[in-house]
């Protein structure tokens, strides 16, 4: 019990959504030009794959579908590293959006894929198993770019989850909720509230890491 409180209190939900909200203000015309160029160039690239599809045929499909899911994979981790730079008051830039780095995109593939499927077994063995490993791993890509691990990724998430894991829980339903608001407000609430769950989350990670 002691260790769970002293866990806690390098930990506040109110906290890291507050601060999620002052950045996302403070960054608001960035992370719309940033969205803008994730649409556009998304928009490109599946464009390309439907050109690529109509002259290869139904054959070229897994290939399709392999290099959309690195290069989501790209993104996914671009913007991370992005949100860790605002947590740390450094200057965020457009280029950070293309992680580039291909040993942790790797490592980040295999690991993202190995946490779903465990995931998912877990969610069949009476859902809150896939719930608590859904928590638990849930700063993977955090570790992987802000450390640079590799597999070990995964011990290190779990342990900096311990005794926090209703805390995470009750904090990500904060965050749907929130970004719920954002669709509701014409989805135009959204370019706030998605990059302030994206900080929020970058903070709780910096915060537990510590």
């Amino acid at each position: 019990m002691a260790e769970e409180k002293k866990t806690h209190k390098h930990f506040s939900k109110g906290e890291a959504i507050s601060f999620g909200f002052e950045k996302a203000k403070q960054h608001l015309f960035f992370f719309i030009v940033l969205f803008l160029i994730w649409i556009v160039v998304s928009a490109l690239y599946g464009g390309l794959n439907v050109l690529f599809l109509t002259q290869v045929g139904s054959e070229g499909s897994f290939l399709t579908s392999l290099i959309n899911w690195i290069f989501s994979s790209i993104l996914t981790l671009g913007m991370i590293s992005i949100a860790l730079k605002i947590v740390e008051n450094k200057k965020p830039e457009y280029k950070d959006l293309f992680f580039l780095d291909w040993k942790l995109l790797f490592v980040y593939i295999i690991s993202n894929l190995a946490r779903g499927l465990a995931i998912v077994i877990g969610l069949i063995l009476f859902i809150i198993p896939g719930i608590i490993i859904a928590i638990k791993l849930q700063f993977l890509e955090y570790l992987i770019v802000d450390k640079k691990m590799g597999f070990e990724a995964f011990n290190k998430s779990w342990e900096m989850t311990k005794g926090v894991k209703w805390n995470l829980f009750v904090f990500g339903i904060l965050l749907v909720l929130i970004n719920l608001l954002g669709i509701l407000a014409l989805f135009v609430g959204l370019f706030v509230t998605l990059p302030l769950s994206l900080i929020a989350t970058a903070y709780v990670y910096r915060k537990l890491v510590a």
